[in-house]
């Protein structure tokens, strides 16, 4: 039987029928680190689990963000006259945060509890909150599709699109859960939503996509923060300058390499992050206490690079006059109390030879041998299709998969067409398998006949 999906392919255009994308298992991985929200189960100790989330839903804010840093709070519910956050925007609101895992983790916990809890009134509770929460998601979005670090505007670098600290790859891993009603998501908690969070999240994608900095002609890598109207690498604190993150590109990549819609533009950005993590990658050696270290065996990356080229460097808290690539002329300050440099790409580099396999399920022999797509068609009782010239092989199936028919014949011109046979022309949906004959390369197609 005919896959549905196949035949939406089918009906919008004799689109040939491809295996679905599935990313490398790293990939995942690499993503369900970001899923976690045990600060606040480890916060709530053994408090029950629904009062600790309904003093969370008290600490709220209206526009339905939360703070970071609150785990410990929500041990208690709001007394009225606490600050409800550690910022405060530029018309001196408090301001919700995505960095730290701030709402995200609430969302999550707010989702489990909604499924977990057997007491109507904090069902209900729960997921009035959540859907507050979901606005805020909403409403602080740019249009560009950047997720800055805090809503409203702070009036700096935090109105910025913030990858630092996985704060948007963060958010776009939750959204994408809710879109996808991943666990904890898999109640009707979102449903009312998910139109406008796939929206979101293709957004997000797009921006990810135009953000990445491109080297002569080479995309590379991101900056922790990027403007989110002109998407170039911006500052944040006076010693994180624009620059290309060895750190924070890591999971825009893992990101990309796990989005189920594998387009050109897409395989490119991930394939241009590889090629920069392969050239910038320092062997035996770490960062270990403020200093470089070696050790066999080890990689490393560093935090920062030039926006323009691939040259590191260390920054004092006086900004740009301090850049420098001696990080003995730091302050003891800022070399020992910041992360200089990490193991930040061996992860993806091994990841690399699984993402091509996972692509080349998708894309098929056909394409890889092909310059240019079979474009296979019927027209009256021919079968046409747009092949490099030689002799070819080909294997008529019906909707169903049975075998209804062979048949040879050669392609001229980068055309070939074959006259079907009487006992085949009443097939008006199948399949046609094509071989290169005294070659391995093959392609599966389906076709419709007008």
């Amino acid at each position: 039987m005919i896959r549905p999906t196949c035949l939406l392919l089918l009906l919008a255009g004799l689109m040939p029928c491809r295996a679905a994308y599935a990313p490398p298992a790293a990939a995942g991985t690499a993503l369900d680190k970001l899923r976690s929200y045990s600060e606040l189960t480890t916060a709530a100790g053994t408090m029950d689990l629904d009062a600790y989330t309904y003093n969370l839903t008290t600490w709220q804010m209206t526009h339905g963000g939360f703070s970071k840093a609150h785990a410990a709070l929500y041990v208690n519910r709001w007394d009225g006259t606490a600050e409800l956050s550690s910022w405060t925007g530029t018309k001196s609101e408090p301001l919700g945060m995505f960095d730290n895992n701030a709402t995200v983790q609430e969302m999550r916990l707010l989702a489990v509890r909604y499924k977990a809890t057997t007491v109507d009134s904090l069902k209900k509770r729960f997921k009035a909150s959540f859907l507050k929460a979901t606005g805020f998601v909403l409403a602080s979005q740019r249009s560009s599709g950047a997720w800055p670090q805090v809503y409203p505007k702070r009036g700096n670098y935090s109105d910025m699109a913030t990858y630092n600290d996985n704060a948007m790859i963060r958010v776009m891993v939750m959204v994408k859960d809710m879109v996808d009603k991943k666990a904890p998501f898999d109640s009707d908690i979102a449903t009312d939503s998910l139109a406008r969070l796939k929206t979101s999240l293709d957004k997000s994608v797009a921006f990810a996509l135009k953000a990445q900095i491109v080297n002569a002609g080479a995309p590379t890598v991101w900056c922790a923060q990027h403007d989110t109207s002109t998407y170039a690498a911006a500052g944040a604190r006076a010693y994180e300058l624009p620059s290309k993150s060895g750190s924070e590109s890591a999971g825009v990549v893992w990101f990309l390499m796990n989005w189920p819609d594998q387009t050109t533009a897409v395989q490119k950005a991930v394939k241009g992050a590889i090629a920069w993590y392969k050239k910038n990658r320092v062997a035996d050696m770490k960062f270990s206490s403020g200093d470089f270290v070696a050790s066999s065996g080890s990689a490393m990356w560093y935090r920062f690079y030039e926006v323009a080229n691939d040259s590191f460097f260390f920054c004092d808290r006086g900004g740009d006059t301090t850049k420098t690539q001696d990080i003995t002329k730091l302050s003891t300050d800022r070399r020992y109390g910041y992360q200089w440099a990490g193991d930040y790409g061996s992860g993806l580099l091994n990841a690399e030879a699984a993402y091509l396999t996972a692509l080349g399920s998708v894309v098929g022999i056909a394409e890889r041998a092909h310059p240019r797509e079979a474009s296979l068609r019927v027209e009256g009782a021919r079968l046409l299709a747009d092949v490099p010239d030689g002799a070819y092989q080909l294997r008529i199936l019906d909707a169903s998969g049975a075998l209804r028919g062979t048949v040879q014949a050669q392609a001229f011109g980068g055309h070939l067409e074959v006259p079907l046979p009487a006992s085949l022309q009443s097939l008006r949906i199948g399949f046609v398998t094509m071989s290169r004959i005294g070659s391995s390369e093959s392609l599966r197609q389906a076709f419709v006949r007008p």
